[in-house]
């Protein structure tokens, strides 16, 4: 048995049920997810120890030896979405390096000396194959790789023909490594992108749900450069919120309220002894739904069974009511523990009394129900802006700030990652970032 607390928020946080959800990411989102293994990947190019380069060029017997870098700025990882949804090309694109060594040139005598490279802005190009829906393959023999500005100096010089070729050579090596250490990356990004989100199933206690959830991949527009998007369908709302009242077994347990024991300690009537012994419980006659309007603006309707028993469970009172609410002012709250918690001002529209049924001593009270609730309604919506509140479908794993946009679509943001969540009302998705 449920607290009214615990099953109000059940029925706000919504899973998908026999439909297919669909999460869309930008190249900032897919940025953000691998910037641990960005960071990982710099911090090992900062500390390898390259092999000897070793050459001949017009008899000269070059090797340049005790390579290190030095300087790194690691470039940015985005991709390129092709006609085709089984092709696409990711990309690492910017960034600067500073490679230090020493060199020795072998002509009749033995010349040694200085050796540095600086390399600005790359240009790595991987295309990929997709297999399934998170499952990539390298194209390795389509690697790219372009760098806008590079520069070799060997102290004491040596032609100017040489280091050139030793400078294209270079460079042919970095983009066969590059290429291979891109292909390692493209692994490790299949193993993230497969649990990447997930669904959980509301009548199985947050266990995972067995929907398939589909990963796509689309550029920016001007308008809007999102990191993720999750759309769901007001019809795939409403199929999950059905399972409350299928599958789940919703009750709503009255008595645990301290509004409402305050209320029945504070009546005088003979009715309340009744309900201060009884059992207060609503549970769902029929599916509920929510409406979401074209402003943006969200309708509940909630159609509840309401009865009150004896602790023997002899029933003494049962009403019921067709609950029409409207959700407004939809605001965003600081997460915890990477769970980001929302919650909205609720208007009672209005509450359909469509039948009642009681024992002889409370027809007189069933007789009343429609002007009772018409008298409390403000106190019945103290209750909902005081105890509903639900979860976005996203868990974070990194600090979020956020702004308010107004049509009551939230938008927050860290600096490289912002989340806009439309509908409101969406599957209960975990993105792991």
């Amino acid at each position: 048995m449920f607290s009214l607390l615990h099953m109000l928020i059940l029925f706000l946080l919504t899973t998908v049920f026999a439909a297919e959800v669909v999460v869309k990411m930008t190249p900032k989102a897919v940025a953000h997810v691998f910037k641990k293994e960005m960071s990982s990947l710099h911090t090992s190019l900062l500390h390898l120890k390259p092999p000897p380069f070793k050459a001949t060029y017009l008899g000269l017997e070059v090797t340049i030896d005790h390579l290190q870098v030095v300087d790194l700025k690691m470039p940015k990882l985005t991709y390129e979405t092709a006609p085709s949804p089984n092709h696409m090309t990711f990309k690492m694109i910017g960034g600067s390096a500073r490679l230090l060594g020493q060199y020795s040139a072998v002509y009749k005598t033995k010349r040694e000396g200085q050796f540095e490279m600086i390399l600005e802005h790359f240009h790595l190009s991987i295309p990929v194959q997709r297999n399934a829906l998170t499952k990539f393959t390298v194209t390795s023999d389509k690697c790219t790789l372009e760098v806008d500005e590079s520069m070799i100096t060997m102290s004491p010089v040596l032609p100017e023909q040489i280091s050139a070729k030793i400078k294209e050579d270079l460079l042919e090596q970095l983009r066969e490594a590059s290429c291979l250490k891109a292909t390692t990356l493209i692994s490790k990004m299949n193993t993230h992108l497969m649990h990447f989100a997930e669904a959980t199933d509301i009548s199985q206690g947050g266990h995972p749900s067995h929907i398939n959830v589909e990963l796509h991949f689309q550029n920016p527009t001007a308008e809007d450069d999102s990191a993720i998007h999750v759309e769901v369908s007001e019809s795939v709302i409403n199929a999950e919120l059905s399972k409350l009242f299928s599958i789940a077994n919703t009750r709503f347990i009255w008595n645990d309220v301290p509004e409402i024991k305050n209320a029945v300690n504070e009546c005088k009537t003979v009715e309340c002894k009744f309900f201060e012994d009884g059992d207060i419980v609503s549970s769902f006659f029929d599916r509920p739904s929510v409406k979401i309007q074209s402003d943006d603006s969200i309708s509940l309707t909630l159609p509840l069974s309401t009865s009150l028993t004896t602790s023997s469970g002899q029933e003494l009172f049962k009403i019921k009511t067709e609950v029409n609410l409207i959700l407004e002012d939809v605001a965003l709250e600081h997460p915890e523990n990477g769970d980001v918690q929302w919650s909205a001002k609720y208007q009672i529209k209005d509450i359909k009394v469509l039948q009642t049924s009681s024992s002889r001593n409370f027809q007189k009270f069933a007789s009343t129900m429609e002007s009772w609730i018409d008298t409390h309604k403000g106190f019945l919506e103290n209750l909902l802006n005081t105890y509903i509140r639900g979860s976005l479908p996203v868990h974070l794993r990194s600090p979020l700030v956020w702004t308010q946009r107004l049509h009551g679509r939230p938008n927050f943001s860290t600096s490289s990652l912002n989340f806009h969540v439309h509908p409101h009302f969406s599957p209960s998705l975990r993105v792991m970032v």
